[in-house]
């Protein structure tokens, strides 16, 4: 007796395309779709590597291309669980993907917004102070928001502090960026007591939840969006705020491990190739 399966929760997923060096549309695609929710892509940029660590990269702006891509999914009538923003090119991008998320959204939509654009107290390559503003006016349209600790220093205009870090400062931070109005703040790569990880908080029920893991030597590229990838998808797929912190941490952790162990550059991103059968058994359970 044949058994009809539900439908795959639907995500949009709108971030550049970066060829080589593991971030952005090539960690979400395969991440959100081993969450078990199917991922739908708009790139809003081509480039041959991601900008960190990377020289001489090449750069194809497709602004051009994300709103008639929405117009033609809204035409079409598809619906969609979640909408998951990265990175942008430019601050003229942020208004082109509010008007996506408009055209692809229904009251039942979760939105996530990470405003990737700095790290380490500054700027990625080719952006500037204009993209704080570009950023502070998505997050009023979005539910949950996953800035590291650099991005929500400049998005709360609070002066950017190295790790260690502390609780209280922490505390501040997502204090401010939920004056901003998401739901759900998590912020990444915050060090407490010697280890690193999240701290988010669910701004609807006032729970808080900390996960942090081993802190290793180096820059982990792409582990901010291995993260939120993880994590967005979890949210779609109606998990509570810190069961899929838990999840996402672990993964990213585990992902973190294996690639210390590999002698690959670590701008070229993380081993998330290999823990991704045990990252499915585990959604598989909850």
């Amino acid at each position: 007796m044949s058994q009809n399966l539900p439908a795959l929760p639907r995500m949009a997923a709108i971030h550049d395309l970066s060829g080589l060096g593991k971030c952005s549309l090539t960690v979400a695609l395969p991440i959100v779709s081993a969450t078990g929710v199917e991922c739908c892509c708009i790139p809003t940029a081509l480039l041959s590597t991601h900008t960190g660590g990377f020289t001489d990269w090449t750069f194809k702006d497709l602004s051009s291309e994300i709103v008639p891509i929405a117009e033609h999914w809204s035409k079409l009538n598809i619906g969609f669980d979640a909408i998951y923003s990265g990175y942008l090119a430019s601050k003229e991008q942020g208004e082109l993907l509010a008007e996506a998320i408009e055209l692809l959204k229904n009251d039942n939509t979760l939105v996530i917004v990470d405003p990737a654009m700095a790290d380490n107290g500054k700027y990625y390559a080719n952006l500037d102070s204009g993209m704080t503003e570009c950023f502070r006016d998505l997050i009023k349209k979005a539910d949950v928001i996953t800035p590291n600790v650099t991005e929500a220093c400049f998005l709360t205009d609070t002066e950017y502090k190295k790790a260690p870090h502390s609780i209280e400062f922490v505390t501040q931070l997502i204090d401010k960026l939920s004056a901003l109005g998401p739901q759900i703040v998590a912020v990444t790569g915050v060090s407490l007591d010697g280890k690193i990880g999240i701290v988010a908080r669910d701004n609807k029920s006032g729970i808080t939840t900390v996960a942090m893991n081993e802190a290793r030597e180096g820059v982990f590229h792409g582990s901010g969006d291995v993260f939120a990838s993880a994590f967005a998808a979890l949210l779609t797929k109606g998990l509570k705020m810190q069961d899929a912190l838990s999840i996402a941490a672990d993964f990213v952790a585990e992902c973190i491990k294996r690639t210390a162990m590999r002698s690959t550059p670590l701008h070229y991103g993380l081993d998330f190739e290999g823990v991704l059968p045990d990252y499915i058994k585990t959604v598989e359970k909850v």
